[in-house]
């Protein structure tokens, strides 16, 4: 799976998950100057909602640990992600373009698709 981030020069912003070339689903804001409070929450609360996690799984054959998080039981978290990238009508020197690059480089959740 990718996450997709687009950006435009109105602020709004899409950030969708794929399946291959195939739009899995996505979530739409008006960004407020406030992506760096909001693209975490959006991008844990569109992965949620379609089987994953921000958490990384837990290793299922540790007898130490008896709970397991809801991103183990469905499969994982963002190991499952294999890349992003960002489609940005605005340059990336702009503050909204920056703040969306080094957050999903900070997640480490694949390497930028070209």
């Amino acid at each position: 799976m990718k996450i997709i981030l687009k950006i435009n020069e109105e602020n709004n912003i899409k950030l969708s998950l794929f399946n291959g070339k195939k739009e899995k689903d996505s979530l739409e804001w008006k960004d407020e100057n406030s992506l760096s409070r909001v693209l975490l929450a959006n991008l844990d609360k569109l992965l949620h909602k379609n089987g994953l996690g921000l958490d990384p799984p837990t290793n299922s054959s540790n007898k130490k640990h008896k709970h397991r998080d809801k991103s183990t039981k469905i499969g994982g978290g963002v190991d499952k992600i294999s890349g992003y990238k960002i489609i940005s009508k605005v340059p990336r020197k702009w503050t909204t373009y920056r703040i969306a690059d080094i957050t999903l480089k900070t997640l480490k959740i694949g390497s930028l698709a070209k």
